[in-house]
């Protein structure tokens, strides 16, 4: 039955085929959005982490060999750890990793006590708020290691205006630097008009949010389904906005959420992509102080890397091998899924860009579909296999006469012909692609005129 539904909307669709825009409208948004990227100067995909330790606590563990840690681990503008400004040995040694970063062609979220975003009555702050601001900027706001400021964490009320404020005059007094904020997870139906409120008032570079249900160790399928309904919500926000948006993901197990597996890593990191974000964070980098049942992050109470770095580093480190830059000149025109909608998103259905698609195997196997656009317009498909747990063969029908272009292990973002279009099968032009649990790949699709 699902073969035959898959085959009659092919059809519905070729028979339109006409339709075809061989070259996507950018819009205003989308220019804007692909504009604050390219304003980030990182030479890869933004990847963050969160780090709650100190350098008065930690400051031994964090030298050049950590710094070099997190590059291998594919991080490319990681969160620095806490420290004292007021202490000459702490700030020297923040400016070096602020060396080391910029070595390594990384920059540092710096976690600056006297940047973060601060509530004094209502919704203001301190009315001094700036003049630390001054300060922190005369130390390290010309570093070229410096992405910008840490500002706070899941803002409400009239702490999401005084921290909205925060943010707003760190953009007016350094314009070269990107303030990090993260909100919480889609919360209600209005959680859109809440995020456009942010934005108007903060004059943010970055909407950043968490969601970790989707290593539910409870509820799977429910808790996935919210993790899809954040990633629409805020995408929306990002387009409406033209502002690109990061989300943060689960690396260390708690509560009801599970320790993350090879696979899981890699599914939350596609998906996450195929959904449109613009940056990826992970929850929590440094575990050195064991509490409750939090277990297992990368770098764990031994200061040993666990296999959660290993899967992590496997994963980032296939996709900066495989995309290069790519990614941070690309922005999403729709995400779709097959065979069912999740998280109140688009069921898949065929229209000029993909017209068929088919799981091998298993019929109705779970399948996410990102396209996307560049610049000039240039269209592009990301198939992913959207099971936690089962691998697929899926096969995904093109236009007649499309061009297909690929990418692979070591190219960087360098493509390669797939299928000139010239031997199609059934009026279509064919790619087969085995996918393991969450794994990707990419097209750029050369539609004929």
């Amino acid at each position: 039955m699902r073969t035959w539904i898959v085959a009659a909307a092919v059809q519905a669709v070729f028979v339109g085929a006409c339709l075809a825009q061989p070259v996507y409208p950018v819009t205003e948004k989308m220019k804007e959005l692909l504009k604050k990227n390219e304003s980030f100067g990182l030479k890869k995909y933004p990847i963050s982490m969160w780090n709650y330790q100190s350098l008065a606590k930690q400051g031994e563990h964090f030298t050049e060999a950590e710094m070099q840690s997190l590059a291998d681990a594919g991080l490319t503008v990681p969160q620095s750890p806490y420290f004292d400004p007021d202490k000459p040995a702490e700030k020297a040694q923040m400016l070096k990793m602020l060396d080391w970063a910029a070595k390594r062609d990384m920059k540092l979220i710096v976690c600056d006590p006297r940047c973060l975003g601060m509530h004094e009555k209502a919704g203001k702050p301190p009315a001094n708020y700036a003049e630390g601001v001054k300060k922190a900027l005369a130390d390290f706001g010309k570093h070229p290691g410096l992405f910008g400021y840490f500002i706070g964490d899941e803002p409400s009320g009239e702490g999401m205006e005084a921290l909205a404020e925060c943010q707003r005059i760190q953009k007016q007094l350094a314009p070269h630097l990107h303030s990090f904020l993260n909100h919480l997870p889609a919360m209600g139906p209005d959680w859109g008009k809440f995020l456009d409120q942010y934005v108007r008032l903060s004059n943010t570079d970055i909407i950043g949010y968490d969601r970790y249900t989707q290593m539910n160790s409870v509820d799977v399928q429910a808790g996935i389904n919210t993790y899809y309904e954040s990633l629409r919500v805020y995408r929306e926000a990002s387009l409406r906005h033209g502002v690109p948006f990061w989300n943060t993901l689960l690396s260390t197990g708690h509560y009801l959420y599970k320790v993350p597996n090879l696979d899981e890593f890699r599914w939350q990191f596609n998906t996450t992509l195929a959904s449109g974000a613009n940056g990826i964070v992970w929850f929590f980098w440094y575990l050195s102080e064991p509490g409750e049942n939090y277990r297992l992050a990368p770098m764990d109470e031994f200061w040993e890397k666990t296999d959660a770095y290993k899967h992590i580093r496997r994963v980032q480190q296939n996709f900066h091998k495989t995309y290069g830059d790519l990614f941070n000149r690309l922005v999403s025109t729709r995400v779709s899924f097959y065979p069912e909608a999740m998280g109140g998103g688009e069921a898949w259905k065929p229209n000029d860009l993909v017209q068929g698609l088919w799981p091998a195997y298993e019929g109705d196997h779970p399948v996410l579909i990102g396209e996307f656009t560049d610049a000039q317009g240039r269209r592009y498909v990301m198939v992913v296999n959207n099971s936690q747990t089962r691998s697929e063969r899926v096969l995904v029908k093109f236009p007649l006469k499309a061009k297909l272009y690929s990418y692979r292990y070591g190219s960087e973002g360098k493509e390669y012909l797939f299928s000139d279009g010239t031997e199609p099968k059934d009026g279509h032009v064919e790619a087969w692609t085995w996918l393991a649990p969450g794994q990707e790949t990419l097209f750029r699709v050369e539609l004929a005129k």
